[in-house]
């Protein structure tokens, strides 16, 4: 059953690809799978292709909008185990 989508322009044509990508991936992995590994097989692929594609997506998106990063860094500073201090 082959269908057409449109995209608008060639990062969400990229994007679109790699989810296909990636489903195919997962549906590969559970006919792979042994008998009762079937998560374990799957959350592998996510952790495989899945963080790439959402990475990708992210990039993609911060490239067409650079002024989404123009005050401040890219990544805050996130302080493990301590909790911001009450007023009160």
């Amino acid at each position: 059953m082959a269908e057409s989508i449109s995209v608008e322009n060639e990062q969400e044509k990229l994007i679109a690809m790699q989810a296909i990508e990636t489903y195919r991936a997962l549906k590969q992995a559970v006919k792979d799978a042994p008998h009762g590994k079937g998560l374990a097989f799957t959350e592998a692929v996510v952790h495989d292709k899945g963080f790439d594609h959402l990475r990708n997506m992210y990039e993609s998106a911060l490239r067409d909008h650079p002024e989404a990063q123009k005050k401040g860094p890219a990544v805050l500073d996130a302080r493990v185990g301590k909790r911001p201090r009450s007023a009160v």
